[in-house]
């Protein structure tokens, strides 16, 4: 994790050179911390690769949206680059402008913020970066002729053609399986390891799966560093088979085809009657899946040339259509600044929602994020404890540790993965599953 030198910036903004402290909200304000390195390089990177692709795919937007989109492509270009440069310089989180659905939500949240923590350095990590993606979405809905365009679609495209040949090694293997718990157990793991597929930590750039999958499960036991796998396997094998399952995604492409694996043995093997999906309404964090994304991927499969393939693309459409498969209704609530112990009382439609489902599934590094809150707990604190109330029903995360923060470990376990390599957290070579009862 190499910093750029800047001692004027970092005196200026009064950038701390030290580790985020024990029970304090993360934060870019310091130095030596995955949320400093994600101000200072990683975002800006983003934003710039934002910036160029509507530079370099100009005619092909100007094909598909028409000549006067031509003022909106620089426009936003423009101002894309603005945001970069605000970042840079640690600017403020100012209101926003305009009715979107969610604005007034983010304006109330933004104004309970204390005055000196609203700035991207000295706010709470995960409140930044979330403003920042909910920034491009407004700069992006204020033009008349791009306010639907999908900025991270090419990327999430690519990361599912390049993912073709593991798609396909894992179809073959799942045609006939069990329900047993062995069975459950993989298609889990498989799940959590697809995670690791996430264009946000690379800024973008490609990961192409490689390798048997499920050979690869067995290869990476070591690296799973919690896995109450039993647990979520009695919460739902006990259940009457006729409940709900929802899965609250993270990536497209490799990732939501190994939800999409999970889902179908769930349906198949009579664990629920209905698996629903909840997309985010915006791009959010490059790869997350949108509902666009979800039936992309369903016809993507469907098309596909091998047959194996195309079948289970289409199996996928047909239980989509039955209701089998459900995309739940567009929630702003995800795509938020909001941890999870605040949906009950911000949003309590969708936490009754939740309550409705035998097992929530919470995927990825985000999510984890939102479970515990941007905030530096100890590593043995218990999952429990760090959710803060938050148990809508049974629940799950499947996470691989992208970010410093994470509870459930046991003695001395951090310390050890520390003096093997310090930047251990931040690999997406971990894993964690981690399960809280209702």
């Amino acid at each position: 994790m190499s910093l750029p030198s800047d001692a004027d910036f970092d005196k200026k903004n009064g950038v701390i050179d030290a580790e985020t402290p024990p029970h304090t909200e993360l934060a870019a304000l310091y130095k030596q911390s995955f949320a400093y390195y994600t101000f200072r390089v990683r975002l800006p990177s983003t934003l710039a690769t934002i910036a160029a692709s509507l530079v370099k795919d100009k005619d092909e937007l100007l094909a598909t949206y028409g000549a006067d989109a031509g003022a909106d492509i620089e426009r936003n270009a423009a101002a894309v680059t603005q945001l970069r440069e605000d970042i840079l310089s640690n600017g403020p989180l100012l209101p926003f402008e305009g009715k979107d659905a969610d604005a007034q939500m983010w304006n109330a949240f933004l104004e309970k913020l204390p005055r000196e923590k609203r700035s991207y350095f000295t706010a709470c990590w995960l409140y930044s970066e979330c403003y920042m993606y909910r920034k491009i979405a407004a700069i992006f809905q204020a033009t008349p002729r791009l306010s639907a365009f999908d900025y991270f679609r090419e990327q999430k495209q690519t990361a599912a053609r390049l993912s073709v040949d593991a798609m396909l090694a894992v179809a073959k293997a799942t045609r006939h399986n069990e329900r047993n718990s062995d069975t459950f157990r993989q298609l889990i793991k498989l799940n959590l390891w697809g995670n690791r597929c996430d264009l946000s930590i690379t800024s973008g750039k490609q990961v192409k799966p490689t390798g048997n999958a499920f050979d690869q499960i067995t290869d990476l036991e070591s690296k799973l560093l919690i896995d109450d796998t039993a647990a979520i396997w009695q919460a739902i094998d006990g259940a009457s088979g006729d409940g709900i399952v929802d899965i609250i995604f993270d990536n497209a492409g490799y990732e939501v085809y190994t939800d999409l694996i999970l889902a179908e043995y769930i349906i198949d093997k009579g664990l629920a009657a209905k698996v629903r999906f909840n997309a985010k309404a915006i791009p959010w964090f490059i790869s997350d899946v949108m509902a666009h994304d979800y039936h992309w991927t369903l016809q993507f499969l469907a098309d596909h040339p091998d047959a194996v393939l195309s079948e289970l693309g289409k199996k996928w459409q047909r239980f989509t259509a039955e209701g089998k498969f459900e995309l739940s209704p567009l929630e702003h609530f995800w795509t938020s600044p909001c941890e999870f112990y605040r949906m009950r009382e911000e949003k309590p439609d969708l936490y009754a929602r939740l309550q409705e489902a035998q097992l929530v599934i919470f995927k990825g590094d985000l999510n984890y994020r939102k479970l515990l809150g941007d905030f530096s707990w100890p590593s043995t604190e218990s999952f429990d404890t760090c959710l803060r109330g938050f148990r809508p029903s049974n629940l799950c995360t499947l996470r691989t540790v992208k970010a410093d923060l994470i509870c459930g470990l046991g003695q001395g376990v951090a310390e050890q993965l520390f003096a093997k390599d310090k930047e251990w957290m931040l690999t997406g070579e971990y894993g964690v599953i981690q399960f809280a009862s209702k």
